[in-house]
């Protein structure tokens, strides 16, 4: 770049960027039609096929959720979701960050297990994080008032597979129907 205008380093950069993204490409480098390869360490070392190297993959963020599977007989207590965010407007199972958040809301809504038992855990990916989940199922005692709470519904397990709920809720009742038998 001799003797050139104010803008020709920031016309010099584009460009390069612009052969970048249509000739020295990762999958199918276009190498005879590139008006540097004389000056290309890629070329120079024979490593055409190496170079440039791939991006390297983010970070995927993990996140947990316990489930709480409350049932009463074959009934399942399900709460539709908050318009906004993962899973708005869809039916689930209470669910929490923790085991501890989990037994808290338990305890503070007076609920009392019969029995309890764990489901294999599970991961399902999202595109920009992965969530593991913990299902517990608990069979209840007794129906909680809960149930009468605008937003919470109680289904039987079946009925509940026909409801608008997201693929992971799908899995956990189709495995509580197998326990089922």
């Amino acid at each position: 770049l001799q003797g050139g205008r104010d803008d020709s380093i920031a016309t010099y950069t584009q460009a390069l960027m612009d052969m970048g993204a249509t000739v020295c490409v990762r999958s199918r480098p276009r190498c005879a039609v590139c008006p540097v390869q004389d000056d290309c360490v890629a070329v120079q070392n024979e490593r055409t096929a190496e170079l440039p190297t791939p991006r390297p993959k983010k970070a995927v963020p993990e996140r947990s959720a316990v489930f709480l599977l409350l049932m009463h007989g074959n009934d399942i207590l399900l709460e539709k979701r908050p318009g906004s965010g993962i899973w708005g407007g869809l039916w689930c199972p209470p669910q929490f960050d923790d085991e501890v958040a989990a037994r808290d809301w338990f305890e503070r809504n007076g609920m009392e297990a019969r029995s309890g038992e764990r489901l294999d855990e599970f991961t399902h990916t999202f595109t920009h994080f992965r969530l593991h989940i913990s299902p517990l199922k608990i069979e209840l005692a007794r129906k909680p008032v809960r149930a009468a709470e605008p937003g919470s519904v109680w289904l039987e397990v079946g009925e509940a597979l026909g409801a608008a709920i997201p693929t992971p809720v799908r899995s956990m009742l189709q495995e509580l129907t197998r326990r089922m038998g």
